[in-house]
Order: structure tokens, then C-alpha cells, then sequence
């Protein structure tokens, strides 16, 4: 006997109730055993040809969890507009893109006139501040589950409660990055900004430390921030599943500050101040690198061009704390990094504003829960086959 599935494609209806069945991992028997329906009526609502009943969407949308709204006034899947991100990054509304754009520039002119210097103006540092600061403003928002769904799966809520973690993460992240700058605006106009042939002077040394410290808090977020995109970090009960505990990137954030605090206020010489910067440098270019690494998936179609260029600013942000010191070089990448940064807190932007940071976490959910399964299977057919 031929299926309907093999004679009519999906109605609008039936997009949406074959596309929450994968989301919740639901058969056809199971969702007729739920609903108390028969076959052949839910397969008339997926399928048609008759407009099921008021009654028959009303169970349906109750058993899938959904708004009756969702049933009754649905949109085909090819009808959802999806935005990338070269169409959303260059949309004329976008605010984010003008400061960005904004400061760069300024950000140029002021270092063109500062060639002749061999230094960084006050300038520089204050508009990268200032920048920062108007994007921090346009951070993601509080995930608002209102249209989301009424009662969303539970694979979705470990995704929403994962994104709102990301969202905290990366917002504490940048926050680092404000104080970090301000603190590098006011050491240049203060003119205290330590140089290669005076390192550190006795009346910066407490600045220095607050800049480190800053700098390695930015690290620990960024790292957690990995761990969230990485794997599922949410227990079965919604508890938090630490694979690197806090307390451990705490731990070396602290420890890194306390032993370079130590060697600063001992007055220790320009060698030793520069493994650290080497090691606080590449600390943040790793969590950076590795973020970015898991941003490019198919599940978020990133572009490559734009995935090997935030690359480039996890290289620039390793060996940064070490490059500041030749002002020549300072002048080139102050400029570069700012570029790459804006473009790092725009692709988020975009993650968050598209949703796709929910549809990537909730993949990762589904793949995690079934993977090790499956590479256990397919290993023993393969061995078996080999065999």
C-alpha cells in the first residue's frame, strides 16, 4: 500500500508537526499513542488532502506542546526568511555596524597622524575605550521565550538556559575588555603607559596589576564561554555540568596575576615581565581560538572568510601584551584588533539576533546524547566487517 508521504508533500501544517516530532524526537506511533489519535488522522493533518478538524489541531498542538496559533495560521519552512550575516551585518538599521565603522576610522586618522610619533596617542586608547564601551551597550539581550514556544521541548530548554549562559559569559567578557581599556586611556593621557626601555615604573606598577588582573578575568570568561558552545554543560536536571570548573580557570586567573603582581612590585627586570605577558597574552588567544573553532559549523553556516579572520585577531590577542611594548607595531594592530574585535562582537550579535545560537545549541544537545552510541556501533560493525 503507498504511503501519503509518498503521493503529497507536507501542508503547512504538517511542516510544523513533522519538524516538532524531530525536535522532540517523537515517532508517528508515539505521537498517535500520546494524542489518542488514529494513524490515518494525523496523517491527514500532515499530508492532507482534507483541512483537519478545529478539534483534531487542538490535541495535536497540545500533545506537540505548541500554541494552537502555530497550527492553525502556519508558514512553510521555505517561507521563513533567514538572514546571514553579510545580509544582516550591512543592513542600513544596524547599529552596531555604524559605531563599529565609526571608530575604525577615527581609529585610522588618529594613527596616521601619530606615525610620526613612534607612539600610540591618548586618542587611540580613548576611542577603542569609547567603542567598546557603545558596543557593550548593544550586547544581547535577556533571551525573552515569548514566541519561542509556549512549553518548549526539553532539548530547547537546555538550549535557551546554555544561550543565556553564553549571553552572560560573553557579556562579562567584554565588560573585562571595557575596564581593561579604560585603564590603557588613562595610563596614556597620565602618560605612566610603560615602554620597552622603562617597563614598568614605581608609580604604574598598581595600574599594571589591575590591567593584568582585568585581563585575566576577560580569559576565564572566555573560556567558559567555550565550554558552553563545546558540550552540553547541563545536567538531566538542569544542574551545571563543570568539565573545567570555574574554580579551576579562577584558580589560574588569580595565580598568573599573583605571581606577575609579585614580580612587578619586586622590580624584577624586562624579561621576566615579558613571560608574563606571553603567558597572559596566549592564555586569552587559546580561549579566543578555541571559541571560534566551534563557531565554525554547518549548524551555523559561518563564513570562512570571516571565521579565518577572527583567527587572526585570536594570534593578535596572544602575543598583544608583548607586542604593546614596540610602539611601531602598536600603531598597525591597535587599529587591526579593534577591526577584528568589532567584527568578533558583530557575528555574536548576529548569533543571538537570527536565534541560530539556539538551533546550534540544541543540535549540540541531540548530537552529544547520541554519539558515543553511535561511534560505539559503528566501530563494531566496522571491526566486524574488517574482521
Amino acid at each position: 500500500m503507498t504511503k501519503p508521504s509518498e503521493i503529497h508533500q507536507p501542508t503547512p501544517v504538517g511542516e510544523v508537526i513533522l519538524e516538532r516530532l524531530e525536535t522532540m524526537s517523537l515517532s508517528m506511533a508515539e505521537i498517535e499513542r500520546r494524542s489518542g489519535l488514529s494513524k490515518n488522522t494525523i496523517a491527514n493533518a500532515i499530508y492532507g488532502p482534507r483541512t483537519p478538524q478545529r478539534k483534531t489541531i487542538e490535541i495535536l498542538a497540545e500533545t506537540l506542546e505548541l500554541p494552537v496559533e502555530a497550527l492553525t495560521r502556519p508558514r512553510r519552512v521555505s517561507e521563513v526568511r533567514f538572514e546571514t550575516f553579510s545580509e544582516w551585518l550591512f543592513r542600513v538599521d544596524n547599529p552596531s555596524l555604524w559605531i563599529a565603522l565609526g571608530g575604525t576610522i577615527l581609529t585610522a586618522v588618529l594613527g596616521w597622524l601619530s606615525l610620526g610619533t613612534g607612539s600610540v596617542s591618548p586618542a587611540i586608547h580613548t576611542v577603542h575605550f569609547l567603542v567598546i564601551l557603545a558596543l557593550v551597550t548593544r550586547l544581547p539581550r535577556a533571551i525573552d521565550r515569548r514566541g519561542i514556544y509556549a512549553e518548549p521541548s526539553r532539548r530547547l530548554r537546555f538550549a535557551l538556559a546554555a544561550a543565556a549562559d553564553l549571553r552572560r559569559y560573553w557579556g562579562l567578557a567584554w565588560t573585562s575588555w571595557l575596564f581593561l581599556y579604560l585603564g590603557l586611556a588613562a595610563a596614556a593621557l597620565l602618560a605612566v603607559l610603560p615602554t620597552a626601555q622603562a617597563p614598568v615604573s614605581p608609580e604604574a606598577r598598581w595600574l599594571v596589576i589591575g590591567l593584568n588582573l582585568t585581563q585575566n578575568a576577560g580569559t576565564v570568561m572566555l573560556f567558559l564561554a567555550y565550554e558552553v558552545v563545546s558540550r552540553p554543560t547541563l545536567e538531566d536536571d538542569f544542574s551545571r555540568r563543570q568539565l573545567l570548573p570555574l574554580e579551576a580557570w579562577l584558580c589560574f586567573a588569580l595565580l598568573l596575576t599573583t605571581f606577575e603582581s609579585a614580580s612587578l612590585l619586586a622590580g624584577l627586570g624586562w624579561s621576566v615581565q615579558q613571560w608574563f605577558g606571553w603567558i597572559g597574552g596566549f592564555a586569552q588567544g587559546t580561549a579566543l581560538a578555541l571559541l571560534v573553532g566551534r563557531l565554525d559549523s554547518r549548524y551555523i553556516d559561518s563564513s570562512p572568510p570571516v571565521i579565518a579572520c577572527l583567527y587572526v585577531y585570536a594570534c593578535i590577542q596572544g602575543a598583544w601584551p608583548v607586542l604593546q611594548w614596540n610602539e611601531q607595531l602598536m600603531l598597525a594592530l591597535t587599529f587591526l584588533a579593534l577591526v577584528l574585535k568589532c567584527l568578533l562582537f558583530l557575528f555574536f550579535a548576529w548569533l543571538f539576533e537570527s536565534r541560530v545560537v539556539f538551533f546550534f545549541l540544541e543540535r549540540l544537545r541531540k548530537i552529544d546524547e547520541g554519539a558515543r552510541e553511535e561511534r560505539r556501533r559503528f566501530l563494531s560493525e566496522f571491526g566486524s566487517s574488517t574482521g
